[in-house]
């Protein structure tokens, strides 16, 4: 039986992973920095800090995980811009802690989740990218996630650690924050059709084409490359993507049609990004070649679970439950 730790274990891509592996058979453990949410009956989960190396060691060295699929830190890119030095302590102080602990588990496999936003730059070729890009990130987030890559190249194969990277790109669903774009429209055409703000939805910049994904579908691929650990080779990384872009105008229409009410559209400045890239896409190939990946949810059924999702937290919030 594998054994699995998850870090993040709390956040919106673990409560989709963790019910996954405990289907497929595993024993998991989930550790992360808020108190435990609810968890799949077979869950072992301890609330602890990346930047706690102590209580990091002693939880690893207990559990002695056979895998470790690393989904804690911080995710936002507006965030990073705004507070660059708790990133950098996250993203990388707290995965060299995590490293440290990994020290007593030799012959484990590591999943580090990174993230497409290392390619910046070499976005702008304007086509799909493979997994053979030349990383060129452009934001504080995206460069904290290719510095961690490269410790992880650096330390773990030292330690008898092998180790895989995951690169996946636009992610939505159930249980994401308003600080994503499709999460806050989501959520505000919630609250304008509750009538408990104005009929008008702030935006940034639409003009942006972003490779989508549900969550299902990425905690699926997570999963699918989990269960095949023996046969990766040390250092792999994997594109986790659709390959089909598309503009975040196309998005919000498609959320529009979906809405109760109509509302109007104002850009608001201080959600535009700087410097944004105009097309990010990603070719998953390697990963369908060597699990047999691909997307299931259709793009219609990922909007309606995103928009149902916003209108029964806002009705749970306001009827206190």
């Amino acid at each position: 039986m594998r054994r699995i730790l998850v870090t993040g274990a709390a956040g919106f891509v673990g409560g989709h992973v963790l019910p996954l592996l405990i289907a497929a058979g595993d024993r998991v453990a989930g550790i992360g920095r808020g108190p435990a949410p609810r968890l799949p009956e077979g869950v072992t989960y301890e609330t602890i800090d990346l930047l706690d190396e102590a209580a990091l060691r002693g939880f690893v060295a207990r559990f002695r995980p056979t895998e470790i699929l690393h989904l804690a830190g911080l995710a936002s890119v507006a965030d990073s811009t705004s507070g660059p030095g708790q990133t950098w302590r996250v993203n990388v102080n707290g995965l060299m802690n995590l490293v440290a602990a990994v020290e007593a588990v030799p012959g484990c496999t590591f999943f580090d989740v990174s993230s497409g936003e290392v390619y910046g730059g070499a976005f702008l070729a304007g086509h799909a990218l493979t997994e053979a890009a030349e990383p060129l990130p452009r934001n504080t987030y995206a460069r904290s996630k290719w510095v961690g890559e490269q410790l992880l190249r650096d330390l773990l194969p030292r330690i008898g650690v092998k180790f895989v990277v995951l690169r996946p790109f636009n992610h939505i669903g159930p249980g994401q924050d308003e600080r994503f774009v499709v999460a806050s429209f989501a959520g505000q055409i919630a609250r304008i059709e509750a009538g408990l703000v104005p009929p008008c939805l702030e935006v940034g910049n639409l003009s942006s084409y972003r490779d989508f994904l549900d969550v299902a579908d990425v905690a699926q691929a997570y999963v699918d490359l989990i269960g095949r650990a023996e046969t990766l080779a040390d250092g792999s990384v994997f594109n986790i993507s659709s390959g089909q872009p598309r503009t975040i105008a196309s998005v919000l229409e498609d959320l529009r049609t979906r809405a109760r009410v109509p509302f109007e559209i104002r850009v608001a400045p201080e959600r535009v990004r700087p410097a944004e890239i105009p097309m990010a896409a990603g070719d998953a190939g390697l990963l369908r070649a060597m699990t047999g990946w691909r997307p299931r949810v259709a793009w219609d059924a990922a909007l309606n679970r995103v928009l149902d999702d916003a209108r029964a937290r806002l009705a749970a919030a306001r009827s206190g439950g």
